[in-house]
């Protein structure tokens, strides 16, 4: 064999050489985030079953004070005059109604 030739076959090796260690570089680092991925997948999951129970406690709790809270001021506004009675209720709406388009600006912002 030549010279030529075995510095041939040498190049042919280191470059075998450097593609089969770039190969299992690549597969370490694949398997590294995969197991990453599904500890992440795992960690999220966990926190969403232990947050959504009291978000959602939250909510509920708050729904019902805000429910509370507006048959006490409809009872208020039931003891007032009648025209009173039409501009207490004609504010409290407006109030209402600001709320409702806070939500409704949230809600926008959330789903674009």
């Amino acid at each position: 064999m030549s010279n030529r030739e075995g510095s041939s076959e040498k190049t042919r090796r280191d470059v075998k050489d450097s593609l089969k260690n770039v190969r299992e570089g690549v597969e370490r680092v694949s398997k590294d985030i995969a197991s990453t991925t599904e500890k992440w997948v795992r960690e999220t999951e966990k926190m969403v079953k232990e947050t959504s129970p009291r978000v959602a406690a939250t909510i509920d709790e708050t729904m019902e004070k805000t429910a509370a809270a507006i048959k006490r001021t409809i009872s208020s506004i039931d003891r007032e005059t009648k025209p009173q009675q039409v501009k207490l209720l004609r504010s409290y709406k407006s109030f209402l109604s600001k709320q409702v388009d806070l939500i409704e600006k949230r809600l926008n912002e959330l789903t674009k």
